[in-house]
């Protein structure tokens, strides 16, 4: 199934995927709307055609299940709500949908201030201590090490309670 099809299609009887908004090696983002949910913005990443075989989708579920458990561990990770396969056997999650802008970009022709570079240095490590120190999987304490932390995968966003708010995104070789 080529990348525009997938559009205004409705996933799992719930999600109304609207436009793509990013791909990378793993696979493809799409801005999607939970119908069962009054419309609710959330996004869902699929899993890459091209990496279709038992290794990767086990690979890609568990990048899901790390996402979830961090995400209720920490605001500071991407929060990951559903799973699933598709019609055509192509696993994808539902996660937040987050507004904002990537650290690469923020930073990209300018440097931070000294105050916001620790103010969002802080958050970063508060979402990474959350990881280390571990989640229960399979009643046992697994500790996540990122491997892949970069300014491309922290989200910078506003948030109306808290002001500039940090988001780890991106556990896929955890």
């Amino acid at each position: 199934m080529s990348v525009g099809k997938k559009e205004n299609r409705i996933l799992g009887d719930r999600y109304q995927l609207v436009e793509l908004i990013g791909s990378g090696a793993m696979g493809q983002v799409y801005r999607a709307e939970d119908q069962i949910l009054g419309g609710v913005t959330v996004a869902v990443k699929f899993l890459s055609q091209t990496l279709l075989n038992e290794k990767m989708r086990t690979r890609f579920e568990r990048e899901a299940t790390i996402s979830a458990l961090l995400g209720e561990k920490s605001i500071h990770i991407i929060r990951v709500r559903d799973y699933g396969v598709d019609e055509n056997e192509v696993p994808y999650y539902v996660m937040e949908f987050l507004e904002g802008q990537s650290l690469s970009d923020i930073i990209k022709f300018q440097p931070l201030e000294l105050k916001r570079f620790l103010y969002i240095c802080r958050q970063i490590c508060v979402g990474l201590d959350a990881a280390h120190s571990g989640i229960m999987l399979h009643k046992e304490l697994c500790q996540v090490v990122h491997r892949d932390i970069k300014p491309s995968n922290v989200l910078v966003m506003q948030d109306p309670t808290l002001g500039e708010l940090v988001k780890i995104l991106d556990f896929g070789i955890a």
